[in-house]
């Protein structure tokens, strides 16, 4: 996030991204003065980019040895850590929407356990209630790649004016530093729609075809999904308690050998027939899942609204085996969003159509992070954007995810490329940032990284986003690439 949202109170539009409705304080709404939009990262220094300010820690720190975003990382360890924030909710009745990433500096045999939770507090900031509980168990976290976690609370109780996120990192084999950085805590605009969506009831309410539980290193809690032959999984989420032509957020997380994935989401009526084209139909190569190491991907996309007569959407995930090896799954999340992916050609399957470049091409290649193409900026420099009509978006926030990836292997290094989000006028003039991503230039291993950031609000005037990479010059045999990029509304 850029910094707050500032200036005179924020009027809300009539379209909802902002609005001084008090929500769970219950209070006549001309007693109340006009909040700021919530929309916002709620996280203030969400990277550490001012150290700990704002955090409360036990056995924390802050380190720039090898940062995921921006210029410094906390570190957790080594040993028992503990690191806090309470932040306070002027809605109290959405779920909140939690990302961050996790990296360990030193190769070791048991690396320790995080738990990642969030606690709902009431104004004296006494706990009323849980509402997320996320562990990440022993050898997830290692310094073979850089995990980005996803995770969706449940509705706060009433009387919460307060959410606590805390990170608790338990011993491992010492020394056993952890890293986090790039923390996003922002309104969803629903909780989880999926049912056991972290396999820890095995396939209870999903029905499968090759697919079978797994209790060995899963991405988060106990368990995940495993397949060693060409399978399905699916699961049908009931649409009926929510308003028509919704837009969803799918997200998931995959890891595997020489195994193809497909996953779509696709619409049915009220007999269960399909109705319209897949709103999602995403496509992972298993030379992207070699790629990553035996290391967990996470994904993310929007679908479009939900046609009429949708009366459940089907998350349908299909893989195909080659070479005797396998596939693993883990934590489905699947929420009502605030609009479909606002970029046109987010995959590069159609090369640089909707984009415009300087030393950047579009190339096939069987380790895209989604499809069959990236992007790919050149090792002297070069920029790639795309420009977005936000009808009626002023005082709406926006998320950003995309795949980055370079080719460096050992010290070479990729260059700084930063990733942002322009606020543009009626004419195409910039009048405002609304976030800055910044990619640093960090000795990796080829494998695909996934960031994800929450614009400020749009200023008034605002009609179009520009959405931005560009790259500072790397060594000469480095290649960065970008793919699938995703700019909508998550709430």
């Amino acid at each position: 996030m850029a910094g707050k949202f500032r200036g005179k109170a924020f009027k809300p539009a009539s379209h909802g991204c902002a609005t001084s409705n008090p929500g769970c304080l219950y209070a006549p709404a001309a007693s109340l003065p006009v909040p700021e939009p919530d929309c916002i990262n709620l996280l203030p220094n969400p990277s550490f980019e001012a150290g700990l300010a704002g955090w409360s820690s036990s056995n924390a720190s802050i380190g720039s040895g090898n940062p995921f975003e921006g210029t410094q990382e906390a570190n957790l360890g080594p040993g028992a850590a503990v690191l806090f924030r309470d932040i306070p909710l002027n809605r109290c009745c959405h779920p909140l929407f939690l990302s961050f990433n996790v990296f360990a500096p030193e190769k070791r045999i048991n690396n320790g356990s995080l738990v990642a939770e969030i606690l709902w507090l009431n104004s004296r900031r006494r706990p009323l209630a849980a509402g997320l509980r996320l562990f990440v168990p022993e050898n997830r976290i290692s310094n073979a790649s850089r995990i980005t976690y996803f995770a969706v609370t449940d509705r706060p109780p009433l009387g919460t004016a307060w959410a606590r996120l805390q990170f608790s990192k338990g011993s491992g084999a010492l020394p056993d530093p952890v890293n986090l950085d790039q923390v996003l805590l922002a309104r969803a605009g629903t909780p989880n729609l999926v049912q056991n969506p972290g396999f820890e009831l095995g396939l209870a309410n999903w029905s499968s075809v090759s697919f079978v539980p797994d209790f060995t290193v899963p991405y988060e809690g106990a368990a995940q999904l495993h397949a060693t032959d060409n399978g399905t999984l699916y699961q049908d989420i009931p649409l009926s308690n929510l308003p028509p032509r919704t837009p969803f957020l799918l997200s998931f997380a995959a890891s595997g050998g020489q195994t193809d994935l497909s996953v779509q989401v696709i619409w049915l009526d009220q007999a269960g027939s399909q109705i319209g084209p897949p709103g999602i139909d995403l496509f992972v190569s298993g030379e992207t899942f070699v790629a990553q190491n035996n290391n967990y991907l996470t994904y993310l996309d929007l679908t479009p609204p939900a046609p009429a007569g949708a009366a459940a959407a089907r998350i349908i995930f299909t893989d195909t085996i080659e070479k005797q090896t396998d596939i693993f799954l883990d934590k489905v999340i699947f929420i009502g969003a605030g609009s479909a992916n606002l970029l046109q050609n987010p995959s590069f399957e159609n090369g640089l159509a909707h984009w415009t470049a300087v030393n950047a091409g579009a190339a096939i290649t069987g380790e895209a992070f989604e499809g069959r193409a990236v992007a790919r900026i050149d090792a002297a420099g070069g920029l790639l954007y795309q420009d977005i009509q936000i009808p009626s978006g002023a005082g709406c926030c926006y998320l950003l995810n995309f795949g980055y990836r370079s080719s460096s292997i050992g010290v070479d290094l990729s260059g700084n490329t930063l990733a942002e989000v322009h606020w543009l006028d009626s004419a195409g003039r910039e009048i405002g940032l609304g976030l800055s991503l910044v990619v640093p230039s960090t000795s990796l291993r080829a494998q695909w990284l996934v960031y994800t950031g929450i614009t400020e609000p749009a200023p008034p005037g605002a009609a179009m986003a520009r959405v931005q990479f560009t790259r500072s010059p790397g060594s000469p045999e480095v290649i960065v690439e970008i793919d699938k990029v995703i700019l909508g509304r998550l709430a």
